[in-house]
């Protein structure tokens, strides 16, 4: 089916730029003239344009003027306005654009250019009718509570929600828990590289594919911080094995890394890198606010130490860090390596931090290959022999020649083999940044 044209309204008092401007623009759209403001405000009595090019310097009322009284009228204000105008002077743009015009083209104008400025503005318009549907249709959907719930919780915890209001209440109680942070690597770098258009897409999408992980796994999310997700397990759903559930969440979401950023890199878009932190622990969890205004969250010091674990993964050069506590819950199923004892900012007891990367059952022989050596280099470590920790972290890097603990810990060993640490070191490493 035929596309129909859209319809502009070409204002200006010269015959010859009107028979000019109908000539550029017939081909693509349908065109209707006015010699006047005058005329012009006689058309929009019956007619609603897509766009207006208008001339400034016309008889009796002048192009500024007429923009002004077309903005303050509620049925012609969002119809955007083109100057097509031989006036050349910055200080007429910059008026004719405060005054509400989408652009300022000056006569004698190119053609091409003409049409490719018309056709970015009707694009930006449609985009924004979108835009406005969808707000529309966001407004309704927050309007219904299943629907609405369905946005930062699973299905079954929504029916468990609607079965007992009550738990909409204001009011927390303490519960053994996980809790997941997560963050996109250089994300602020890369944004600062997009349109405002391209950067909603892309955290819509990102977004949208990573909260489906964890609504799988019927944890909650939170709430977003940017790029960030935070998000836990055990609530309001109390689920015995939350911090499984959790570190799984975790797994397929790197897994998915590839499939969100093939989308991502055919759109010319930087691929996306996810950092995770998970711990476990006692916390209070439940409505926290006003009765007016309330938000279904978490509190407490476990819940502070996994969005440390979150940003101690640059330290390492990992991507799933989680806590002793955490791994403790997992029955086994994981593959993981033990890291360092750690002091974050805000806890005061060392913590043992673990990076997760595969279930057992999934991850290639390689890789538990990797995670053996791994272990053994980082047991000669713990026990001060430096040498013989630096020739096994060496083959684990034959394996993995990226593979960011075991250049860590060779670079440590290197040092320590030349200035070791004092005799009493407890082996705890002191994080002062966040």
């Amino acid at each position: 089916m035929k596309a129909e044209k859209k319809l502009i309204f070409l204002v200006d008092d010269n015959p010859t730029n009107l028979r000019l401007g109908i000539s550029v623009l017939e081909e693509k759209y349908d065109i209707a003239t006015a010699p006047s403001a005058d005329k012009l405000f006689n058309l929009l009595e019956n007619n609603n344009p897509d766009l207006i090019l208008l001339d400034i310097d016309m008889p009796e009322m002048n192009g500024l003027e007429t923009i002004k009284i077309l903005k303050s009228k509620q049925q012609t204000k969002d119809i955007p306005v083109i100057f097509l105008t031989a006036r050349t002077e910055s200080d007429d743009e910059l008026e004719g654009l405060s005054l509400g015009a989408v652009d300022y083209i000056t006569k004698p104008f190119q053609p091409p250019l003409l049409l490719k400025r018309i056709e970015i503005q009707l694009l930006v318009e449609t985009q924004k009718k979108i835009l406005e549907k969808q707000a529309a249709e966001l407004q309704y959907f927050n309007d219904h509570l299943h629907k609405a719930l369905s946005a930062y919780l699973s299905d079954d915890v929504v029916d468990e929600i609607i079965a007992d209001p009550t738990r909409l209440q204001l009011g927390g109680v303490r519960r053994d828990m996980t809790v997941m942070f997560t963050d996109t690597r250089n994300f602020t770098a890369i944004a600062e590289m997009l349109a405002p258009e391209q950067l909603v897409e892309l955290l819509n999408y990102y977004l949208s594919a990573m909260s489906n992980v964890i609504l799988e796994q019927k944890g909650t999310i939170d709430k977003y911080v940017g790029d960030g997700i935070i998000s836990f397990f055990g609530a309001p759903l109390e689920l015995r094995d939350h911090a499984l559930r959790a570190c799984t969440a975790a797994i397929v979401m790197k897994r998915l890394e590839s499939e969100v950023n093939r989308y991502v890199e055919a759109k010319g878009i930087s691929p996306l890198f996810t950092r995770i932190g998970i711990n476990t622990g006692e916390m209070i969890v439940g409505n926290m606010g006003t009765q007016k205004k309330m938000n279904y969250t978490i509190s407490g010091n476990a819940v502070n130490l996994a969005a440390r674990l979150e940003g101690v993964n640059k330290q390492y050069g990992t991507w799933i860090l989680a806590s002793e506590d955490t791994i403790k819950k997992t029955n086994g199923s994981l593959l993981c390596r033990r890291l360092d004892l750690i002091k974050v900012v805000g806890i005061n007891e060392p913590v043992r931090i673990h990076e997760i990367l595969e279930t057992k059952a999934d991850a290639p022989a390689v890789l538990h290959e990797k995670v053996n050596l791994f272990d053994k280099a980082h047991s000669l470590f713990e026990t001060r022999n430096w040498k013989e920790a630096e020739k096994i972290f060496n083959q684990v890097l034959e394996l993995s020649p990226d593979d960011g603990p075991s250049l860590v810990y060779l670079d440590r060993c290197r040092q320590y083999h030349q200035n070791p640490p004092a005799e009493d070191w407890n082996g705890v490493f002191i994080f002062t940044e966040k």
